[in-house]
């Protein structure tokens, strides 16, 4: 991989290259960007989330990973999208690596995390980094399965 893909904490200023990554990269898995709807929360990424990073290739965005707080002890990871023509290059482990560092070092003690059971590729993911299956925990309509990982302080 001799390409130089970066990390970066969200800023207003890559609102519209967000818009443009996730209306490329939800259709990828299935599903459809409504920001008026159930994705309304991307007009408020500061709002709704403790960090939101984006994962670029020159000045496109690539991939994202952000964590949202739940209460002290636990916060939840989401957003964790990756182009499939990036598929394979381990960018997707790097991006979930930086989201749990992010949560462990912030102070919290679990991490949760709901998704599909067709999301193959990203729950063997999920499962490599450590996360096992628990109960559901939110009142999600679209997710089937919820996990969790016990973060170890380093």
């Amino acid at each position: 991989m001799d390409r130089n893909f970066i990390i970066t904490e969200y800023d207003q200023k890559l609102e519209s290259r967000l818009f443009a990554f996730l209306e490329k990269c939800l259709p990828e898995s299935g599903r459809a960007l409504d920001l008026n709807g159930r994705h309304s929360f991307y007009k408020d990424i500061h709002g709704h989330f403790d960090v939101f990073l984006c994962m670029t290739d020159g000045e496109t965005i690539i991939g994202t990973v952000a964590v949202r707080r739940m209460n002290d002890k636990d916060c939840e990871l989401k957003s964790l999208y990756l182009l499939e023509k990036y598929h394979g290059l381990g960018l997707g482990r790097k991006l979930l690596e930086t989201a749990v560092r992010y949560a462990a070092d912030s102070g919290y003690e679990r991490m949760y995390l709901d998704s599909l059971s067709t999301s193959k590729r990203a729950l063997k993911l999920y499962r490599m980094a450590g996360f096992t299956d628990t109960e559901k925990y939110n009142d999600s309509i679209f997710s089937d399965v919820f996990m969790v990982l016990e973060l170890r302080r380093l």
